[in-house]
């Protein structure tokens, strides 16, 4: 009796299949299944905006570092070096160089050109930034104390020549 009541109950099943692939899905749950999958996707896209959005600011600081020269206490490091950081390229006294030049390079052609009488040491300091202003006056460049690529092409030319005469040598060749 027990074996007939399970041959039975087997045959049932197997004519009747597995319940869960007689089931359709109806259009209300296929609608709401790709609601779900159009928000999982635009989730996804919102990340990869704010992922690229992040990538373009930091490349773009690295566009405005890459011609801009960051003035340290330390020993002078070329650009080259610096242009992967994201420091800033302003100093602490708030004089900026925006050419491919060292602090201890501005600072000898300032002295070469006779605007600076400090000591060439790389520090840019008030009275690096005020002879960088009087050059540029002296040479009708725009007097803001930014060393740009103006500036540096009048400049640099002053980096091989020997030091001008000071004001009170030149007074007593008069």
């Amino acid at each position: 009796m027990i074996a007939r009541m399970l041959v039975i109950f087997i045959v049932a099943l197997a004519l009747a299949g597995c319940a869960t692939t007689d089931q359709k899905v109806s259009p209300v749950n296929q609608v709401q299944n790709q609601v779900v999958d159009l928000q999982q996707r635009m989730e996804d896209q919102e990340k990869e905006i704010v992922d690229l959005k992040y990538e373009v600011k930091e490349l773009s600081g690295k566009v405005d570092t890459k011609n801009t020269v960051e003035v340290e206490t330390s020993a002078p490091t070329p650009i080259s070096t610096r242009a992967t950081e994201s420091k800033s390229t302003e100093n602490e006294s708030g004089n900026i160089i925006k050419v491919e030049a060292t602090g201890i390079q501005v600072q000898k052609a300032l002295k070469n050109a006779g605007v600076y009488d400090g000591k060439v040491d790389g520090k840019i300091g008030p009275r690096t930034k005020s002879a960088v202003v009087e050059f540029q006056r002296q040479h009708s460049l725009k007097s803001d104390g930014v060393i740009g690529q103006k500036t540096w092409s009048v400049l640099k030319t002053y980096l091989e020549q020997p030091p001008a005469a000071s004001s009170e040598e030149n007074k007593a060749a008069e």
